[in-house]
């Protein structure tokens, strides 16, 4: 099996959690968000979305600066957040 397809795999596999396409939709729709903004936003308990950033920091889908104390999160990925908005917008429920 090429590296490609382990790569592309493992990426898909690491945005397929609910909590993180919550997190993707909410930078691509809200632009730069801090872990507090984004915690009260998806009502999410801190421990658990800094999980959750994580994993997406370690396949370069999302962004952090630092901003004084602040950690904001950005998208890095566009075609990341274009795939997962595509797929959430095309499913009808």
């Amino acid at each position: 099996m090429n590296n490609n397809i382990k790569l592309s795999a493992s990426l898909l596999k690491a945005i397929g959690h609910p909590i993180r396409v919550q997190i993707i939709l909410a930078l691509a729709n809200h632009g730069d968000m801090t872990v507090t903004e984004l915690t009260e936003y998806l009502q999410i308990d801190q421990p658990i979305m800094s999980l959750h950033l994580a994993v997406l920091r370690k396949f370069n889908v999302i962004l952090v600066t630092k901003d004084g104390k602040k950690s904001v999160y950005s998208i890095l990925d566009n075609s990341v957040c274009q795939v997962v908005s595509i797929i959430y917008y095309t499913r009808n429920n």
